[in-house]
């Protein structure tokens, strides 16, 4: 079970991953 802070993480280090690729 993921906790709220985790998802809020993983989801900014994907969102920092996807950064320089247009999507």
């Amino acid at each position: 079970m993921k906790t709220p802070i985790n998802a809020l993480l993983e989801a900014s280090l994907l969102r920092d991953v996807a950064e320089p690729f247009p999507l």
